[in-house]
């Protein structure tokens, strides 16, 4: 279903919802983006219960700014998720691309960061209570910090790659 606004003003309702299958905005077929929302269902999940396993009185481990955020872009995550996966696509989330892009860099240097602090500090609640779960979302934040990297670096390589076309295409 996608939700976008009327054209007409006498409608109290700001959204019309429609089906996606109705529309060809999608190209991806609803197996390919349920199989990449339920990977990313389980990864928002996995971080959500070992920030959750944080939050008891017994746990004394850092809990900043940083903790409440990536818990906060995790659900943001698994209600994006749920949606695609439903095949409900939101027009207007078009126009909040670039703030969801903002958030999810500095949800990347949160994670990045707080995960590391936490073993840093050797977080009991972190390291000994849940060490598998610890292991992994280690795993995950240099995977993302990888990936980021290699995101980065292709940007860089595509601008000079252009360029150097541009500048071809001038000289001739």
């Amino acid at each position: 279903m996608t939700l976008s606004r009327r054209s007409s003003k006498k409608s109290s309702n700001k959204f019309n919802i429609t089906k996606v299958s109705d529309t060809k905005k999608y190209s991806s077929k609803p197996v390919d983006s349920c199989f990449i929302s339920g990977i990313t269902l389980i990864i928002q999940g996995s971080i959500l219960y070992y920030l959750y396993n944080l939050e008891g009185s017994e746990c004394n481990c850092i809990r900043d700014w940083r903790h409440n955020f990536i818990k906060g872009m995790s659900i943001i995550n698994i209600i994006l998720s749920s949606l695609v996966c439903l095949r409900v696509g939101i027009t207007f989330m078009t126009q909040l691309t670039f703030i969801i892009g903002i958030a999810t860099l500095i949800n990347f240097y949160a994670f990045f960061t707080y995960v590391g602090e936490l073993n840093k500090t050797k977080c009991i609640c972190a390291i000994d209570k849940q060490p598998i779960l610890n292991n992994l979302m280690n795993i995950l934040r240099w995977i993302q910090f990888f990936t980021l990297g290699m995101v980065i670096l292709l940007c860089i390589l595509l601008v000079i790659i252009g360029v150097s076309i541009i500048q071809k295409i001038k000289n001739k």
